[in-house]
């Protein structure tokens, strides 16, 4: 037996014995207008545990972000809705919470890193403040107390002069400082679970590289679970535990990290890494899926897929194929298509 197959044993019984740090059941989160319903997150389920790092992908629009607001419960209401589903955090379900219980999680257990911290961050307030503001808000701390507790996690973040930064506006930052600052005061609490929602995606390689071995290093220090929201499948290679891939609101794929890599069985997911660049075959023109995501108003019958799938049939259309596992996998590996054999030959 391989280090990597003993690995995988390991990884299986301790999924097997291990009670899940968050776990998604059928949620469903939709957003009502004039033109009709959308149904941004439409039956999602996936298992997060204790320190492990779950990869979600997808193209922009399946519903990525929709999920993660959903499990902080920052979704507008109206129009967004989570109108179905549970989202158990340890166990307990925070769909049954009242608006109080679940602002003394948010931002304290589960803690989430934004897409633009330009956004995020409050311009007329200091960096600092918004971290002290967060310590003394969950961990009753004096004024200055948070403070030094805030140089600290700038500090941890690799802020240069943490003790000046700390007064700073976040227009006094570059991008790739404003990412760390949101970091800081996402891991000034000590959360479980840190969601980080395409944590690098405006930032430069080098500086992509840097906060994604932030995190990690943060991770491993701490004990933290992951949920990494990504549509960089080098970045999932590097970091996940196991990957949700998602597509028109739903999960259609997931399985451990190795086993997706070496073994894509969704046409989707077979098509997302066809995609990717080949270093050996430089100038090489890339593949791509053709089509389009589909409108979360109007989603097609059956698989949502079959309107972009080489191999679709009569059956696609009539049947939304259901999530299942894959008899031959050394792993927790599911899939949502009618022809996986086919989907081997794509």
């Amino acid at each position: 037996m391989t280090l990597s197959e003993t690995k995988q044993d390991t990884d299986r019984e301790r999924r097997g014995a291990a009670v899940p740090l968050l776990e998604l059941k059928d949620l469903r989160t939709y957003f009502y207008s004039e033109e009709g319903v959308a149904r941004a997150v439409d039956g999602v389920s996936y298992t997060l545990l204790e320190g492990e790092t779950l990869g979600v992908v997808g193209e922009s629009g399946c519903g990525k972000s929709v999920t993660a607001l959903s499990v902080m419960q920052l979704i507008p209401i109206p129009p967004g809705k989570i109108v179905d589903g549970e989202i158990l955090f340890r166990g307990k379900n925070l769909l049954e919470l009242t608006g109080a219980e679940m602002r003394k999680i948010r931002g304290n257990e589960i803690a989430m890193i934004f897409q633009e911290p330009m956004t995020a961050l409050n311009p007329v307030y200091t960096v600092g403040n918004q971290i002290i503001e967060t310590v003394m808000l969950h961990q009753g701390l004096s004024k200055l107390a948070a403070r030094d507790r805030a140089i600290e996690m700038l500090s941890k973040v690799g802020i240069p002069s943490p003790e000046s930064r700390v007064d700073d506006y976040p227009h006094q930052l570059s991008g790739g400082m404003r990412q760390r600052v949101m970091i800081a005061m996402a891991m000034s609490c000590g959360p479980s679970l840190l969601i980080a929602d395409e944590p690098s995606t405006a930032l430069d390689v080098t500086i992509q590289a840097q906060i994604l071995n932030l995190i990690a290093e943060l991770q491993e220090d701490t004990g933290m679970s992951v949920l990494l929201i990504t549509h960089d499948l080098a970045v999932i290679a590097e970091t996940a535990d196991h990957v949700a891939v998602m597509y028109a609101g739903k999960v259609v794929e997931y399985a451990g990290t190795p086993e997706l890599f070496e073994r894509p069985r969704h046409p989707y997911t077979i098509g997302l890494f066809r995609s990717l660049p080949d270093l050996a075959a430089p100038g090489q023109r890339l593949p791509t899926i053709p089509g389009v995501v589909p409108s979360a108003f109007h989603f097609p019958s059956g698989c949502r897929f079959r309107t972009r799938c080489s191999i679709a049939t009569d059956l696609c259309a009539r049947s939304e194929p259901p999530l299942a596992k894959v008899a031959d996998s050394t792993d927790v590996h599911t899939v949502a298509c009618h022809h996986l054999a086919e989907a081997q030959t794509l």
